[in-house]
Order: C-alpha cells, then sequence, then structure tokens
C-alpha cells in the first residue's frame, strides 16, 4: 500500500470538478457582476425587470389574438357546412316529391293510353308497346331472381396478397364499397342471364349509370346509402350458379376473402323491380291506320250551288 505525498488534496486528480464546484459562476459573468455592483446597480437583472413584463404579457395577448383568429374560420366553416347539409336534404325532399308526382302523372298517362289503344283495336301496337316498355325500363316488373346485399367491412382489414388484388389501390380505407365494385357485380348479373335490376330501388336501364362522387355512390345522379342492396330477375335455377361462376362472382369473393366485406345472396321466388320514372318520350309517329278515318263506297254528290239575289 503507497501513500501519497504529504500536503496532497485528496481531490487533486478531479481538477475539473473542484473548479465547477468552488467557482460555478464564469469569470466574465463574475466580472460582469461585479461592474454592476460598483455601479450602484444589482448583481443580476433577475426575472422581474418592468420591460421583460410588459413583453412576457405582450407576447401572452397576442398568442390568444392567434388562437382566437385561428378558431374562428373553423367555426365559420362548421356553419356553413351544416347550411349546406341542409340545403340539400331539402333539395332532394324535393326531388323525391317531384319524383313522385312524375310516377303519378305516367300512370295517369299510361291508363289513358291503354284506354286510347282499345278504342282504336289496335292489339298488335298494344302488344309491341307493352314490349318496348319492358325494355326501356319504364315499367314495373316482377319475377323470380335474387336479392344481393353488399355492405362495407366492419372495421379496416389488411389487402390480400398482390395476385389476389381484386381492385386498385384507390383509397385509404380498402374495406368500404366503392362504385367500381357495384359496377363490376352488376355486369356479372347481366351476364349471368338477368332479365331486370335495380339497386336501393333505382332501376338500371341502358340510360341508367353508376357513379362515384367523392365518397358517394350514385345512380343516375341519386346518391345510394348503405347497406346496397341489388334485386335481379332471371331464372333462378341458373341466374346464381351463373353469376357465382363468371368474373362478377369471382370478383365478389374476393371482396369479402381479402377485405372483409359483407354479403349476402338469397334466392326468391317472387321479386319486385320499380319503372324509371325518369324516362321521357323523345320522338313519336302516328300510325295511319289509327288516324286515317275509313273512305265510304257511296258515290259522292254534288250539292246544289246557292244562287245570288239581290236585296
Amino acid at each position: 500500500m503507497t501513500t501519497g505525498q504529504p500536503g496532497r488534496r485528496p481531490d487533486a486528480s478531479m481538477t475539473l470538478i473542484t473548479e465547477m464546484m468552488e467557482r460555478p459562476l464564469d469569470p466574465g459573468y463574475a466580472a460582469a457582476a461585479e461592474r454592476r455592483q460598483q455601479a450602484g446597480l444589482p448583481a443580476a437583472s433577475g426575472l422581474r425587470s418592468p420591460t421583460l413584463i410588459i413583453a412576457t404579457v405582450l407576447i401572452g395577448t397576442l398568442l390568444g389574438a392567434s388562437a382566437l383568429a385561428l378558431r374562428a374560420p373553423t367555426t365559420a366553416a362548421s356553419q356553413i357546412k351544416v347550411s349546406l347539409v341542409a340545403r340539400i336534404e331539402s333539395a332532394r325532399a324535393r326531388a323525391d316529391s317531384q319524383t313522385n308526382r312524375i310516377a303519378t302523372a305516367r300512370n295517369e298517362i299510361n291508363a289513358a293510353q291503354a284506354a286510347a289503344l282499345g278504342q282504336q283495336r289496335q292489339s298488335g301496337l298494344t302488344a309491341e308497346l307493352s314490349k318496348l316498355e319492358l325494355a326501356a325500363g319504364t315499367v314495373a316488373v316482377t319475377g323470380p331472381g335474387l336479392v344481393l346485399t353488399i355492405d362495407d367491412a366492419e372495421s379496416k382489414a389488411e389487402p390480400g396478397a398482390p395476385d389476389t388484388n381484386p381492385r386498385s389501390a384507390t383509397g385509404p380505407d380498402q374495406g368500404k364499397v366503392i362504385a367500381t365494385d357495384l359496377q363490376v357485380i352488376v355486369n356479372g348479373l347481366w351476364e349471368a342471364g338477368a332479365e331486370a335490376i335495380s339497386i336501393n330501388g333505382h332501376r338500371l336501364t341502358s340510360r341508367a349509370a353508376i357513379r362515384s362522387a367523392g365518397e358517394a355512390i350514385l345512380v343516375d345522379y341519386r346518391p345510394l346509402t348503405r347497406p346496397y342492396v341489388i334485386t335481379a330477375i332471371g331464372d333462378r335455377g341458373s341466374l346464381g350458379v351463373e353469376f357465382a361462376d363468371n368474373s362478377g362472382g369471382s370478383y365478389l369473393q374476393s371482396l369479402t376473402n381479402n377485405y372483409k366485406i359483407r354479403t349476402d345472396i338469397q334466392s326468391r321466388a317472387s321479386v319486385l323491380i320499380p319503372g324509371e320514372p325518369t324516362l321521357s318520350l323523345q320522338s313519336a309517329q302516328p300510325v295511319q291506320s289509327a288516324v286515317t278515318a275509313p273512305r265510304s263506297t257511296a258515290p259522292r254528290t254534288t250539292a246544289p250551288q246557292p244562287t245570288e239575289t239581290s236585296p
């Protein structure tokens, strides 16, 4: 055991720590404090100087005013949003009322038209007109078919492998039903032999279109609400089987497996699909046999001309 040199401090090897403990103030700051004391001022300015207090109050006032200014547009935007939603709902109610009036007027026109055709005894024309109305989708139809209900997933699902992805990544939430899904499914039903199709009561005709507007799905510019109920009329024995075997059924199965989208298919003995009330008559041509009066076979006679008399 060795002893240190006599007179050596025990902490002589820790000069840096010793300097910090004994002289915590930097020599430059110590000199400045000494000069302030010689000038009759306190050694440190401290945090209680009037200038610092006034600056703190001003900064707090400016921050509060900025927060209120940033919050005002949000409140205004919320009010505008509420007003727009109310206007949209009011316009939608008026559109639904007008649609019902159009449907009522169309039923009256159809009844008058049938009566007029019956009076003219144009049975062949009546049958042809009924056939064209069925093809155009202007009248309601009923018959056997199936009802397919599709709805969003309960929670966001992880996408499947890239080779089984049935649709491109169009949005952050892949568990939501989009317009493309309904388009593919409806095309699959047409391919399977469906004779008439409607979505949420909206008849699909040759002029109908399934579109998207933001997150909304539209059929002829009329928004749909979930769940989406697709009704199709066709042969009960083959419609469901053919749909399951074609691309539409495979696409629907992929949505269920990969994105947990909820689907339900039920076969029905009788379903009702309404007519499309917005279709209008574009052109018409009179039938000659219906508007031309039959000619008489009696010989024409000339009526005697009146003689001119003087008053």
